[in-house]
């Protein structure tokens, strides 16, 4: 059984990186920022009042593995991506200025120098991956050192029996931050693990989900503050709804509310597994042995997906781009947000990233919750994008794998994430200092859920979800009844596989 460590120490590690980024690109301003109290003591001036406190020194994770020669080895990355969300996760090919790239180039610098090797990535799409992947195990050929695949496809390379199980794998230490931690508990099954995120996984950090509202549409109607509102637990499905109705508007006249009009909120169907996500519930939660079950066929479900519906309906003002053919379900929205013509658009971080040349101001929050009962902000990795590491089973040298990943790991969590996280706070993609609180607020609210990563083994919960709302469907609870049986057979099979595994 795998230790986790606790998701604390992995969010006081990106505070930390959030404040120092913060104090060095706010550090000019005239004015503090809102959310920063002032502990200024009247007594400051006065030398002898003053108590110096004991400088912190930060922890030291470094995993100290020593330099080896492994004479020359290509050490072969296989990786997933997209052109519209390219997966940058290894792809430095030279120095270029820009923050990312450069600290991704030189962690690969320093791993290719310490390890005598050359790191070689080479993209496929996700179905090929598996069918790669199985090939080579199959034929005890050591192709690839590392395969970086989403979680759907990386649990298929699990069910497939052509990954290594991580428990017990060399140098590997998942008790250290850069590892992390809550999609390791949250992805396992009776304890073994057969992929990972890590602060390597900057294409998992970036397909973290948020609500982006254009603030000149926002102040137009009048409404009240929506940091405020995020701030004191009052951002939901209701309140969300109410602003999406109030500003939905025929802008033609011609009877008929089109991606032209003006629209309360507008998205693809990408956004109804991120609803599901913001209210924390788990699909398939599992018990004190860390076997999974089947949660979908309770009323709280039935109540999350009939509310997704009542959110999503076209008559409240909501635009979903699939409902429509010939309506493209990626530009649409972001055309839609940019012209000022739309209030609240769900994306991920790298849809921010999109919006960087936006003129008018936008801000982030996050997804909402169902209500204001619910205690915290929830949100999860997209499992169908972000990239997760897995070793196949067979390899050229399973040492020299686990140090330069475990390495990798370190070197990324010093430099590679934080300047992602400093690209997005210099004000490329984030134009206020509470979108950075919102920010913070997301990184902490992470949660994982099997339900997100089983549907290539026929556990199509989201897809389900996702037509059970694209429908408006008046009968969410007869059609999960009809599901659930036909579901739990494949969750038994999946957990008998993880069982039988040696």
């Amino acid at each position: 059984m795998m230790k986790y460590q606790n998701l604390k120490t992995l969010f006081v590690i990106f505070i930390l990186a959030l404040i120092v980024f913060q104090s060095v690109s706010c550090g000019d301003k005239s004015e503090p920022s809102d959310i920063v109290s002032d502990t200024t003591s009247p007594n400051a001036s006065t030398p002898e009042s003053v108590t110096t406190a004991p400088e912190e020194t930060a922890p030291d994770y470094d995993p100290k593995i020593e330099p080896y020669d492994s004479g020359g080895h290509t050490f072969n990355i296989l990786y997933n991506g997209n052109d519209f969300e390219p997966n940058l996760d290894f792809a430095a090919e030279e120095l270029n200025g820009e923050a990312l790239n450069d600290a991704i180039f030189m962690r690969n610098s320093k791993l290719s120098e310490k390890y005598n090797m050359e790191i070689k990535a080479k993209f496929k799409n996700d179905s090929s991956i598996v069918s790669s992947v199985s090939k080579a195990v199959k034929a005890g050929s050591p192709d690839f050192d590392m395969v970086e695949v989403n979680g759907n496809y990386s649990m298929n390379l699990a069910i497939a029996g052509v990954s290594c199980e991580l428990g017990d794998f060399p140098y590997l230490d998942f008790e250290k931050p850069y590892w992390n931690s809550f999609m390791l508990a949250g992805s396992s099954i009776g304890g073994k693990n057969y992929f990972v995120y890590g602060d390597m996984n900057i294409h998992a950090l970036g397909a973290t989900p948020c609500t982006l509202f254009n603030k000149v549409v926002h102040e137009n109607y009048g409404f009240e503050d929506l940091y405020t509102i995020v701030r004191e637990g009052r951002w939901t499905f209701d309140s969300m709804g109410e602003m999406i109705k109030a500003v939905t508007s025929d802008l033609d006249g011609d009877g008929v509310i089109t991606q032209l009009d003006t629209l309360g909120f507008i998205g693809n169907t990408f956004v109804i597994d991120c609803f599901l996500s913001g209210t924390g519930y788990q699909t398939i939660p599992k018990d004190g042995n860390d076997i999974p079950y089947l949660a979908i066929d309770t009323p709280e479900y039935i109540n999350i997906v009939d509310s997704i519906v009542t959110l999503c309906k076209y008559d409240n003002g909501t635009y979903i781009c699939d409902r429509y053919p010939g309506v493209d379900r990626e530009y649409a929205p972001m055309e839609a947000l940019a012209a000022d013509r739309a209030l609240f658009w769900i994306a991920n971080l790298k849809g921010v990233e999109r919006m960087r040349n936006m003129i008018s101001d936008f801000g982030i929050v996050p997804i909402p919750k169902l209500n204001e009962i619910q205690p915290d902000y929830k949100i999860h990795y997209q499992a169908n994008i972000g990239a997760a590491v897995s070793i196949p089973l067979v390899v050229a040298n399973q040492e020299l794998v686990g140090m330069v990943l475990e390495d990798c790991a370190y070197m990324s969590s010093q430099s590679v994430q934080p300047a992602y996280i400093e690209t997005l706070l210099k004000g490329k993609f984030l134009r206020d200092d509470a979108s950075e609180e919102t920010m913070r607020i997301m990184l902490s609210s992470y949660y994982a859920d099997l339900g997100f990563m089983l549907n290539g083994q026929g556990l199509d919960i989201l897809s389900q979800l996702r037509t059970l709302v694209s429908k408006e469907s008046t009968e969410v609870a007869s059609k999960i009844a009809k599901l659930n049986t036909s579901y739990q057979k494949k969750l038994d099979k999946v957990i008998a596989t993880y069982e039988n595994a040696e």
